[in-house]
């Protein structure tokens, strides 16, 4: 509760998958730092980091059989866990440098986020490369804050702060060397997902990629409106409105499709009551939905489940 105090109305329908405003998280970071009496809250969150942290991603790098397929991997499918640009990597034949970008905000949030993502980078770094991890430096585009020497002995080198950007830097000359953890079966398996999940908003243009990112991981429990998608996006509905017409779309369109494929797998997956599935989707009643679904698909809800039963069926019969 003290947390959630400065701004931040608790809700019980929060979910691990659940956006925030970056001006919502960053009081969230600054809250935190007060009650932990710990100025160095970025710092300190990303030496805890874990591999379900980085969520598909995170499993998917861990099965790598190299360093560098670890790092074009990291890059590729980097959309996964974040709405910022991905990190650029420049490949040496002695080091590594990859330089990252953390989302505007307050001062305190971005210093504690840019001391987060380099921390995590390390900590990832030790736990998938093992002794074939080396870090050879690390820089930060803000002045040394009064903690350096605690950073300093967790990355056991010494850090360059003032810098034009920010970035970490490790050896190359074990890249190619295998990885510990390498599964080449799982690898195979865990990068079509990816490949799925990164593709499905590949025709879309980059505001509206981050808009269907946004809708695709909202709550169920929890109404989607424009004005809570713009807010945490950092803009006004009027500003998306008008950013999602630059690139030829609609808010309307982007949520009627998320909405679409969301019934679509819930009734694959044997959804049986469509009331609550129309709740779940926003839907005021159920009637609204099956007009809405069968406007979209030309059948009802429930003639597509059983087709699908059908379908499925018919397979396991000739099996």
């Amino acid at each position: 509760m003290d947390l959630l105090s400065p701004g931040l109305e608790p809700r019980p329908e929060h979910s691990s998958s659940q956006r925030i405003a970056i001006s919502q998280f960053d009081r969230l970071l600054e809250q935190s730092s007060k009650l932990l009496n710990d100025p160095a809250i970025g710092f300190s969150a990303g030496q805890h980091l874990d591999l379900p942290s980085f969520y598909l991603l995170g499993f998917l790098l861990s099965s790598c059989q190299t360093g560098r397929e670890a790092l074009t991997i990291l890059r590729r499918y980097y959309s996964l866990i974040s709405d910022t640009r991905s990190p650029d990597l420049f490949i040496g034949h002695q080091s590594i440098k990859v330089v990252y970008y953390v989302a505007e905000g307050s001062q305190f949030g971005s210093h504690a986020l840019t001391e987060f993502i380099a921390t995590s980078i390390h900590t990832a770094g030790k736990a998938f490369g093992g002794h074939l991890y080396q870090i050879q430096g690390a820089g930060f585009r803000f002045p040394p804050p009064s903690y350096k020497d605690r950073m300093e002995e967790y990355f056991g080198i010494p850090l360059q702060f003032n810098q034009p950007h920010n970035w970490i830097s490790f050896s190359a000359r074990l890249l190619d060397k295998p990885l510990s953890q390498a599964n080449p079966d799982l690898f195979r398996t865990l990068q079509m997902q990816a490949e799925s999940a990164s593709s499905r908003f590949s025709d879309l243009q980059p505001f509206s990629r981050k808009v269907m990112h946004i809708l695709y991981q909202w709550p169920e429990s929890i109404p989607i409106t424009k004005e809570s998608v713009a807010d945490l996006l950092s803009t006004s509905s009027r500003t998306l409105t008008r950013r999602l017409q630059e690139e030829n779309c609609q808010f309307s369109a982007l949520l009627k499709e998320v909405r679409l494929e969301k019934a679509k797998q819930a009734l694959e997956n044997g959804h049986a009551d469509v009331q609550q599935l129309a709740i779940e989707l926003g839907f005021s009643d159920r009637r609204g939905f099956e007009r809405a679904f069968k406007q979209w698909t030309g059948v009802t809800p429930a003639s597509f489940r059983r087709h699908v039963q059908e379908q499925r069926q018919s397979v396991c019969e000739e099996a």
